[in-house]
């Protein structure tokens, strides 16, 4: 087994006796093995030698003038920063009771005087083996927590980047259908109404052919965060190919799909007005609503509003002709 205990010189032991004799004897006792040792004559002193530097190990006298050390010990334990230093209590009372009050109130060992050598050194030596063996495995349960942790963000970080487009953070293909899904069965079962819309950005192979892959690439994010604009943190929004966006409305009217039309196209032309860009942003928008009463997947929704995009995709190319 590993040897856990600090060098003797590193330990630091604080005696509590109100007999100089006492004292002296101990002091010396444990200094022979390489402690260093502090001392206290009373109670008071005691706390505020803990206080100010705490203790490897306090050694406590019983019978004190003024504070015994019950009292002590109690105010000891009562204290954040010495709560969990180990106390031995030394004292010529030897009845049961004597030694039952002094667990009770938080010592870890009882010594009777006149003591031995020996037995004082012994004990001594467990009690600060107990402690450093305590002290290793809070570290160990620490550094542990800290694994478990790191772990935990770390499968997080994944999750999340296994369900967002890198280019843009709105979820991607599996990340939508992860969420919507589930939002599709929470609004079948309250029968609430919810669209779900295809949205394709205009001419971006024309971009990325004329200006490049790059001014492509922003093209796509501010109409990532057009998108994001438009519609309610509620709704779940989605970039599920190149240049094809889908974005499921949890709440919308039921006789009405393109109520957020007007809004849509009141940002882009806001947007364009305000970056004068090479290019002009526009899309192409298809929505359906969810059918609560028909047994229709949300691929078979998606597949549908897709359609509705490309038709109004040919209606716009037929009117610049």
């Amino acid at each position: 087994m590993t040897n856990l205990l600090k060098s003797p010189w590193e330990t630091n032991i604080l005696i509590v006796d109100d007999t100089p004799d006492n004292l002296r004897l101990l002091a010396k006792m444990l200094e022979l093995q390489g402690y260093t040792i502090r001392k206290s004559i009373n109670g008071r002193m005691a706390l505020q030698a803990a206080e100010r530097h705490p203790p490897d190990l306090i050694l406590l006298d019983i019978n004190m003038p003024e504070m015994n050390g019950y009292e002590v010990c109690q105010q000891l334990k009562a204290s954040k920063t010495t709560e969990q230093i180990p106390i031995i209590f030394i004292s010529a009372l030897d009845q049961i009771n004597d030694k039952v009050q002094a667990f009770e109130l938080g010592g870890k060992d009882y010594i009777t005087k006149p003591f031995q050598e020996l037995e004082v050194l012994m004990r001594v030596r467990n009690q600060l083996l107990i402690k450093q063996q305590h002290q290793q495995l809070l570290e160990q349960n620490q550094r542990l927590e800290n694994e478990i942790q790191e772990r935990l963000k770390a499968e997080a970080e994944v999750r999340q980047l296994s369900l967002t487009d890198e280019l843009t953070g709105l979820y991607n293909r599996r990340g939508f259908f992860w969420l919507a899904n589930h939002q599709f069965k929470i609004a079948r079962c309250t029968e609430i109404f919810c669209c779900l819309l295809f949205v394709d950005l205009d001419g971006l192979k024309q971009i990325n052919d004329s200006l490049g892959h790059e001014i492509g690439d922003r093209a796509i994010v501010d109409t990532a965060q057009l998108l994001k604009q438009s519609f309610r943190e509620s709704d779940i929004i989605a970039r599920i190919g190149g240049d094809e966006f889908v974005i499921f409305v949890s709440v919308c009217s039921p006789s009405n799909t393109d109520e957020f039309r007007p809004r849509l196209q009141e940002n882009i032309e806001r947007f364009n007005q305000e970056h004068n860009y090479s290019y002009q942003l526009s899309i192409s928008v298809g929505a359906t609503q969810c059918a609560l009463n028909e047994n229709v997947s949300l691929e078979q929704l998606l597949e549908e509003a897709d359609k509705l995009m490309y038709e109004q995709k040919r209606s716009k190319r037929l009117r610049n002709h």
